[in-house]
């Protein structure tokens, strides 16, 4: 495990018990902020855009997209880690970073394009090779039997 800064690790442990997704915005750009220095040719790129998932709700997703000189190289996905025991909230998440991914990989000048979906501080890591398909890969829903498609121990 890297050994982090005081100032990042207290920014994570400032985050408050029950935690809801935007108290991790502010220790996450820190962390990215660190590895990623702003001075260097990186840049960190939140984003966050309205995602439709019904006619009655909205689900406003949040990123951080990794630029090196205009070039995309990691995506953090960040959700509420409470969500994390929801197979449902796990399978969006799922689908999101997947969409995202496929998104920004013609775009990547590197063999591999990077992902993390964060619950929190838990992590899911997910990558896509130039002219591969996406690491881990995608498990099916069946129409018939529960199917967890986001296992918990990804």
């Amino acid at each position: 495990m890297a050994d982090w800064p005081d100032s990042i690790l207290r920014r994570f442990r400032a985050v408050p018990p029950n935690p809801r997704e935007n108290d991790f915005y502010g220790p996450w750009n820190k962390l990215l902020s660190y590895v990623f220095p702003p001075a260097s040719d990186f840049t960190v790129a939140p984003q966050s855009y309205l995602l439709s998932t019904s006619r009655e709700t909205a689900d406003i997703v949040v990123e951080y997209e990794i630029f090196y000189n205009n070039v995309p190289v990691l995506i953090v996905k960040i959700k509420p880690p409470g969500n994390l025991r929801l197979p449902s909230a796990r399978e969006e998440a799922g689908t999101q970073i997947r969409r995202r991914i496929r998104e920004l990989s013609e775009d990547c000048l590197l063999p591999t394009l990077h992902a993390v979906s964060a619950f929190g501080t838990q992590l899911a890591f997910y990558s896509k090779a130039k002219d591969y398909q996406i690491v881990p890969g995608g498990i099916p829903p069946d129409p018939v039997l529960l199917t967890d498609t986001a296992p918990l121990d990804w």
